[in-house]
């Protein structure tokens, strides 16, 4: 029980309560936790102090608050690395779970101005546009929007748009060898059309990474822009020292 003497915050001594009864297994995820008021009767706690607790657990991906059906532990976050030997497909075989994309369209489209841009080609130009869900055990956790330009567009394996990473598409022998890319990281909030394909509230939290692949000779070859949801997934992001950076860590710890 919560300890009134004590100098931490009821709020936070519960959240904390709440914390190991979810890690001790009492409640997996997809179950659904006490009522606000039930909790508030468990504890002899306000329902202010209660709220508190819910609020820093939703905040930090615990549970997850559906308006009407009630509170639930939220699955873990699916993790993504910009790593080159990171992909999420591996991370969630890795994690047991199975990778799968949705395919929902492939066709050419003509650019608009801001993507001609970003490829550096003319407006107008046609490119070859893919659509599609990144799935993990078949559920939606992300919307994917690829355009490649139009000399790579008989490089696209069609065997190949449902399988793989997110680059496994683009097929040919040194295709993508000395490529790198540019990547931007932004939270976003879901659009209509969003929510339906992933699917999540209109309005909820997403994940929104802008990436642009650059071929050895640095001429843009496909700009992707996937949106993921802010409950399954982040973003995580390695910084390694430099030389003599790693050098005085490594004298400190001696």
């Amino acid at each position: 029980m919560v300890k009134r003497d004590s100098p931490v915050p009821l709020y936070l001594q519960l959240k904390q309560l709440l914390v190991e009864r979810i890690s001790a297994g009492e409640w997996e995820p997809g179950n659904k936790l006490p009522t606000e008021e039930q909790l508030q009767d468990q504890y002899d706690l306000s329902r202010t102090t209660v709220r508190l607790a819910l609020k820093e657990l939703e905040f930090e991906g615990k549970i997850s608050r559906q308006q009407g059906r009630g509170t639930f532990v939220a699955k873990p976050k699916i993790s993504h690395s910009p790593d080159p030997h990171f992909n999420l497909t591996a991370y969630l075989e890795q994690e047991g779970m199975r990778p799968s994309w949705q395919v929902l369209s492939k066709r050419w489209v003509k650019s608009k101005a801001e993507l001609a841009e970003r490829l550096e080609i003319a407006a107008g130009t046609p490119v070859f546009q893919l659509r599609r869900l990144r799935l993990a055990d078949e559920e939606p956790i992300g919307y994917h929007v690829a355009h490649v330009i139009p000399s790579l567009g008989a490089a696209v394996n069609q065997d190949r748009l449902d399988q793989g990473g997110s680059l496994d598409y683009l097929h040919g022998p040194g295709l993508l060898d000395q490529s790198y890319a540019n990547r931007t990281i932004e939270a976003v909030l879901a659009s209509k059309e969003v929510a339906k394909l992933i699917p999540v509230e209109e309005g909820s939290p997403l994940l929104m990474i802008r990436r642009l692949v650059m071929d050895g000779d640095g001429q843009a070859a496909e700009d992707l822009q996937a949106v993921y949801r802010g409950d399954r997934f982040q973003y995580r992001v390695r910084q390694w020292p430099r030389p003599e950076e790693r050098m005085s860590v490594s004298q400190k710890v001696r």
